[in-house]
C-alpha cells in the first residue's frame, strides 16, 4: 500500500471533517511518529523505570515496554513489513499485543488489532478490504486465522506471536534479534496512517475507520488529560478490549502518554475484574451500563472492598436511571459518563469533572477541545437547546473511512462529524440521551425513546435487566409496538401475571402509551464481548417472531 495522508488525501473536500487544535497541547509537529514520541517524552519526564503495564502478575516499566518495542519492530523488519504496510493482530488484550501494535507504528505500518470473536471469513474481509500484508495470531487464535493465507493466496501470510505448536506457520520469536536494541523509529508525517479499526457491522458491512500518528496524541490530550486529569499513582482497568477504539486510547496510548499505570487483562469477567480493583487499587475504570449492573450485584453479594475506585466510566449503551442509583447505593461513587465513536477515536463529550461530581443523568459536557452540536436531522443546521437532533462534533480528530466515499460524505456534513444519536441540549450546556435514530419506536404516530421505557422497567423490584425494541404488531394496527426483553431475579416468576404488572408498572409510571405490548422473559441478554447489549440481535428476533 502506498503511503497515506488521513486528512490531506483520503476524504474529498465537501466530505471531510473540519479540524481545530485550540489547546496548547494539541500543538503537533508535521513531522511525528507517535510511538517514538511517546517513548522520548517518558525519558524527557524522567518515567523510564516508572511502571506502565501490568500483566500477567507482573510490572513492566517504561523502558521495558520500549526494549520489547525495539525487538519487535526488527522482527516485522525482518519478515519484509514496510512503511505503509498493514498488519492485523489476532492477540489478546495481552503485552504481547500492545508492544507488537507499537513496533508495526513504529517502522511507519498500519496495525490493524482485531477482537477475539471474529471469524475466519471475518478476517478475510478485512484483510481484503485493506490489503493487508501480514497477520500475527497468537497459538490459540490460528484456526480462523491461518484461512486469511489461503483465501488470499498468499498475499497475507500468517505468524505465530508466540510459535504453533502444529508447525503451520512460522514463529515470530524466530525473527526476534538477540538481546537489547535500540529502537529505530521512522520519521513519519503526522497523519501518516497509523491505526485501522473496523466498526461492528451492524448497520451493515462493517467499516474501515482510519487514524493517523497526530490521533493518537490528540485522543490523550483532550478527554483524557483534561477531564480525567490521571496522576502517576493512578491505575486503570476495565473491560473495553484493544479492538475497539475506546480499549485502545485507554489500554495503550493513554497510560504512556501521561504516565499512570494501566492493567492489560485478556479475562473481561467481573469476578476478574473485581480481584483486580483489590489487588492493583484501581482508580480508573470502565465499562458498558449492563456490566456495572452485574459487577454491582458481585460487590454486594462478596461485599469487595472497591473504595479505591475514583472514576467508575461507563460508555456505549444508555444509563438508566436505576442502575446509576444502585450502583452508587453499592460503590459510593457515581458513575461518570461519556460519548465517543470509533470514527472519531475517542470521547468527545463526558459528565466527568475534575475536582467535582459528575451532572448525574445527562450524557455531559463538551471534552475541552471539541465543539459539539445537535443539528436538524434533514438540514444539518444547529438547533437551540431543548430541540431534539442528531448528535455532532469537530475538534483534533475526524472521521475519515477506508474505501467508503458514500459512507463518508453521509458521515461528514459541513465539517461536522455526524452521528445517529438523538440528544437534546440543556440550559447548562449539559447534553441529554434520547436514544439511536435508527432505534426510535413509532407506534401509533407516537415517537417512544426505547431508554425510556427501560429506565421505568428497571425501577420495579422484578427487574434484573431489560432492552426495548421494536415488533411488528401482531394485531396489524399499528406499524410498530414495544418489545420489551427482560431477565427478571430470582424471587420473581416468569409468567403471565408478572408480564401484565410490569406492563401496568409502565402504564402508572410513564405516558401509558409507552408501556411494551409485548414481554419476552430471557435468562440473559445477547452481548459482545465487553459486555453491552446487542439491541440489533433483539430487533432481528422481534422482527422474525412477529413474522411467525
Amino acid at each position: 500500500m502506498p503511503v497515506i495522508r488521513k486528512y490531506t488525501e483520503l476524504a474529498p473536500p465537501e466530505a471531510a471533517p473540519v479540524l481545530s487544535f485550540d489547546l496548547p497541547e494539541l500543538q503537533y509537529p508535521e513531522r511525528l511518529n507517535a510511538v517514538k514520541t511517546v517513548f522520548d517524552a517518558a525519558r524527557e519526564n524522567g518515567w523510564s523505570e516508572r511502571t506502565v503495564f501490568y500483566a500477567d502478575n507482573q510490572a513492566y516499566t517504561f523502558a521495558n515496554v520500549e526494549a520489547l518495542v525495539a525487538r519487535s519492530m526488527v522482527a516485522l523488519r525482518a519478515l519484509d513489513i514496510c512503511h505503509g504496510d498493514v498488519v492485523i493482530l489476532r492477540i489478546p488484550d495481552t503485552l504481547e499485543l500492545v508492544t507488537t501494535l507499537l513496533a508495526v507504528q513504529g517502522i511507519g505500518a498500519i496495525a490493524m488489532p482485531t477482537y477475539v470473536q471474529l471469524r475466519a471469513d471475518d478476517l478475510v474481509y478485512r484483510a481484503d478490504d485493506a490489503d493487508a500484508r501480514l497477520l500475527i495470531a497468537s497459538a490459540d487464535l490460528l484456526d480462523e486465522a491461518l484461512p486469511v493465507a489461503h483465501a488470499r493466496g498468499g498475499k497475507t501470510p500468517v505468524v505465530a506471536i508466540s510459535g504453533d505448536p502444529g508447525g503451520r506457520c512460522h514463529n515470530f520469536a524466530d525473527f526476534l534479534p538477540e538481546g537489547e536494541i535500540s529502537p529505530d523509529y521512522l520519521d513519519t508525517d503526522a497523519e501518516e496512517l497509523c491505526l485501522f479499526l473496523y466498526t461492528s457491522g451492524s448497520t451493515g458491512a462493517p467499516k474501515g475507520t482510519t487514524h493517523c500518528h497526530r490521533d493518537m496524541l490528540a485522543v490523550s490530550d483532550s478527554y483524557w488529560r483534561y477531564c480525567l486529569a490521571p496522576g502517576q499513582d493512578d491505575v486503570l482497568g476495565g473491560t473495553p478490549s484493544i479492538a475497539f477504539a475506546l480499549g485502545f486510547g485507554m489500554f495503550v496510548y493513554f497510560p504512556l502518554r501521561l504516565g499512570h499505570t494501566a492493567i492489560l487483562e485478556p479475562d473481561k469477567s467481573p469476578e476478574t475484574a473485581l480481584a483486580q480493583i483489590q489487588q492493583y487499587n484501581v482508580t480508573i475504570f470502565a465499562g458498558v451500563v449492563s456490566y456495572y449492573n452485574v459487577l454491582a450485584r458481585l460487590i454486594r453479594e462478596t461485599g469487595a472492598d472497591v473504595s479505591s475506585l475514583v472514576h467508575p466510566m461507563t460508555g456505549g449503551e444508555p444509563l438508566t436511571e436505576e442502575i446509576e442509583r444502585f450502583w452508587l447505593e453499592v460503590a459510593g461513587v457515581p458513575l461518570e459518563q461519556f460519548i465517543g465513536t470509533t470514527e472519531m477515536l475517542h470521547c468527545f463529550v463526558t459528565s466527568t469533572r475534575p475536582g467535582e461530581l459528575p451532572h448525574t443523568a445527562t450524557l455531559g459536557h463538551a471534552v475541552p477541545g471539541y465543539e459539539v452540536a445537535v443539528l436538524d436531522p434533514e438540514t444539518f443546521e444547529e438547533l437551540p437547546d431543548g430541540k431534539h437532533g442528531l448528535f455532532a462534533s469537530r475538534g483534533p480528530t475526524g472521521t475519515v473511512y477506508w474505501n467508503k466515499p458514500d459512507q463518508q460524505e453521509k458521515v461528514v456534513r459541513n465539517g461536522w462529524n455526524v452521528f445517529q444519536d438523538v440528544v437534546w441540549r440543556d440550559e447548562h450546556g449539559d447534553f441529554q440521551y434520547v436514544a439511536r435514530h435508527d432505534e426510535m419506536i413509532i407506534s401509533s404516530g407516537y415517537n417512544i425513546s426505547p431508554v425510556q421505557v427501560e429506565n421505568v422497567l428497571m425501577q420495579h423490584d422484578a427487574v434484573v435487566e431489560c432492552a426495548c425494541v421494536a415488533a411488528p404488531d401482531p394485531d396489524g394496527r399499528r406499524g410498530a409496538i414495544v418489545k420489551a426483553y427482560v431477565v427478571v431475579n430470582d424471587r420473581y416468576e416468569a409468567d403471565e401475571p408478572l408480564a401484565a404488572d410490569l406492563q401496568y408498572f409502565v402504564k402508572n409510571n410513564a405516558a401509558p402509551y409507552m408501556y411494551p405490548r409485548a414481554i419476552s422473559f430471557e435468562d440473559v441478554l445477547p452481548k459482545t464481548i465487553n459486555g453491552k447489549i446487542l439491541r440489533s440481535e433483539l430487533r432481528e428476533r422481534a422482527r422474525s417472531e412477529g413474522e411467525e
